[in-house]
Parts: C-alpha cells; structure tokens; sequence
C-alpha cells in the first residue's frame, strides 16, 4: 500500500481512541426511512423520515444525556438556480408542479435545522453550483460565492460542471467559499496540445492533487471523515477544453487507502464518501470491494431523489435531488464514542 498524501490540516498525532463496532453501523443505515415535505416552498427528502428522527431525537438514552446525535444536512446539483420555482411531482401516479427551491428559502431551512444542534450539525454539498443559470453564466460563477456562503456549507465536493468556465475560474470560485473543499482525484496537469494558446498559472504543480483528498471532523465526540470523488468521465462527457490542466483519475485508484488510513490512522468512527458520479458509477463503486469500510456514498449528478438508500454489497448510496428544492438529513446516534444508530 503506497503512501498518504496528507493536506493542509491534516491532525497526524493527535488521535483519539474511538471505539466502533463497523458492521453494526451498516447495519443501523438500513433503517433509514422515506423522505417528507416540509414547508410551504421546501421539499426536505430525508434520509431518515420525521417518526424516526422524533424517536432517534427521543431516545431513552439522548433524553439521559447518555448519548449524542450529530446531523448531516445535504444537497446537490442546485446548477444556480436563485429562486423559488416549479418542481415536478408524482402524487398517486398523475404528474403535479409544486413551487420548491431557491436560496432564500434553503437557507431558512438549513438555518431552522442547524438551530436544533448547531454544534453537532453540518451541511454538504455535492457540486454543480456554478453553472445552470444566466447570473452564473454571466458572472462565470462569482455571483453563486456569496449565496453559498450565506447558506453555511461546511464541505463543498466540485461537480463536473464546475470545470464549466476553465480551471483558472474554478480555481477562484471555489477559492471563495467558507466551506472546506475535497476532491482526491482531480489532479494538477500539463496542459494538452489541444488547449491551444491557453496558460495555466499551476503548472508547476502538475501530477498533484489540486484540492485535499479528505476531510475530518469531530461531531458528537467522535471523528467523522469525508472522502471527495468528481466524475472521471468528465472530460469526455463535456468538451474536454473545459478540463485543460486537469486530469481525472478512477475513485478505485486511491480509495481503499484513504479509507484505510480514516479508520485505522485517524480513527474515524464513520467515513462516508461525497462522490458526483451520476447513480449508475455509484451503485457500481458501492458494489466495489476498494470502498469496504465506507459507511455511505452521498451521492450527487444524476438529480435522483433517493429517499431510502440503496443498498449495494459494501456500502449503501443516496441522492438528495437537485436545483435547490430539497434538502436532505441523516441522523446518527453516538454512544460511548461508538455509532449506535442512525
């Protein structure tokens, strides 16, 4: 097994003893429940639906003080959309439009949520921000920073479309976010024959990761790592302009060592992967035996609403949806340093 790269902020020697029984924690995801509105403009697809949040919340334990409950919050592909606008739904098989979305109302939602715990609460998301809009596109994705940052994320993963106006733009508008950044396999790279006149000013860096492949946190007492993936088939999917200086790699290629190093070097008591791979790459990387020890793949791209997660052989897949409209959570229950439920 070769070497850890390890980033700025990296807490190498200052580790913890945390107990985790792993497979009990798989276990506990799979009873997660289905998803429910709240709000008059706001869908919430929840991972854990409001009877299971009430009773987790409720726990003889949690109301003992015995026990702690951290919360994720999570969203993806919003592709810049500012405002409240007409959501599609199923209801009963027949087609219904609901209004949904905008940053406005998702900062209230996040700012409502993250009150009930501000310490033990954090908010993700999954990349594509930049691009889906004419402000976006006009500003090349600098008007998106602010209202970012006035929701409150605390982990951003870069999605395929934040390649959309040149790494050097990518660069800048990521460079603004409060947020931390993650993503280890989009790599610094010399630029190709067909990037023409075009200068990059980091190809001194080439051959490095351009974003930390990691990031670790401490919520409810115990240490939870999050590992960032984008779609490696980005340059192909798109005009691979958009990526000169960047080069994608396989999540296979490093994923089992920085899994191994979150749970045997960092003590992780949960690691979950934040990848922007599209449904179909993720069900397949879950079914993959690189990313064993990976509790939960957040998934993002494909704009699918998985309200339960999906269960593959060695880890379980969501999708929060898109465009803003919803806002996904799980709740996990910590005991004793060790994940008891969620």
């Amino acid at each position: 097994m070769s070497e850890i790269e390890h980033p700025p902020g990296c807490t190498c020697g200052r580790h913890e003893e945390i107990g985790m029984d792993r497979r009990q924690a798989l276990r506990s995801l799979g009873v997660l429940g289905a998803g429910l509105t709240l709000g008059p403009t706001v869908a919430l697809g929840a991972f854990s639906d409001g009877a299971r949040r009430a009773e987790l919340t409720q726990a003889r334990t949690v109301q003992q003080d015995k026990a702690q409950k951290f919360t994720l919050l999570y969203t993806s592909d919003i592709h810049s959309q500012l405002h409240t606008h007409d959501e599609f739904f199923l209801e009963n098989g027949r087609p219904v439009y609901k209004k949904r979305g905008g940053y406005g109302v998702l900062k209230t939602m996040v700012d409502t949520l993250r009150k009930e715990d501000p310490e033990n609460t954090i908010v993700i998301d999954g990349g594509d921000c930049f691009q889906g809009g004419g402000v976006a596109a006009l500003s090349e994705g600098r008007a998106i920073v602010p209202l970012m940052n006035r929701v409150g994320y605390d982990l951003v993963l870069p999605g395929n479309w934040e390649v959309v106006y040149g790494k050097e733009n990518m660069l800048k508008d990521l460079g603004g976010y409060r947020a931390s950044k993650i993503c280890a396999n989009m790599w610094h790279e010399k630029l190709a024959d067909f990037c023409g006149d075009m200068r990059d000013p980091n190809e001194n860096l080439a051959g490095e990761l351009i974003f930390p492949p990691y990031w670790i946190t401490r919520l409810a007492g115990v240490k939870i790592g999050f590992i960032g993936y984008n779609d490696p088939l980005t340059p192909k999917r798109q005009s691979p302009e958009y990526s000169c200086g960047i080069k994608f790699t396989k999540p296979e290629a490093n994923v089992a060592r920085y899994i191994r190093h979150l749970r045997e070097y960092e003590q992780c008591a949960m690691v979950f992967l934040v990848t922007h791979m599209g449904l179909a790459q993720q069900v397949d990387l879950a079914n993959n035996p690189e990313v064993d020890g990976a509790d939960l793949i957040l998934g993002a791209d494909t704009h699918e609403r998985v309200r339960k997660p999906i269960d593959a052989k060695y880890s379980k897949v969501v999708e929060p949806g898109s465009f803003g409209s919803f806002l996904a959570r799980l709740d996990v229950i910590v005991e004793d340093g060790r994940v008891k439920d969620s």
